[in-house]
């Protein structure tokens, strides 16, 4: 196995001045209280940079790092396996991510009930 990825480190690795990207977007259907619906598109995209982190470690590491030191910070209370979807975990997140420069940006469109 070392053989294999010791080969493929040497084709695959950038050449001078390279840099990797990612781009995430996703869609979402929305029912609001009125009963109203849209469409909520949240779009990423992050630069690596040359001779640094990859955008793949930024977008997967950043966010697991942030995690982690909430974790240990006692500011996520919730026991178990637990997915962000609860304000007091993602908003003190997307802050953090923000100081890191990652900046998802968002779109709403709204349809009549």
């Amino acid at each position: 196995m070392a053989t294999f990825a010791y080969h493929l480190g040497q084709k695959l690795s950038y050449s001078e001045g390279e840099r990797d990207l990612v781009i995430m977007r996703h869609q979402v259907g929305v029912e609001n209280p009125d009963k109203s619906t849209g469409m909520e598109e949240v779009s990423l995209t992050i630069y690596g940079e040359p001779y640094g982190f990859s955008a793949m470690a930024k977008s997967v590491g950043y966010p697991t790092a942030i995690a982690a030191r909430m974790l240990l910070d006692d500011e996520i209370h919730e026991k178990g396996v637990v997915i962000p979807f609860s304000k007091s975990i993602y908003r003190p997140m997307l802050n953090r991510l923000k100081a890191e420069d990652i900046r998802p940006s968002t779109r709403t469109s709204v349809s009549e009930a």
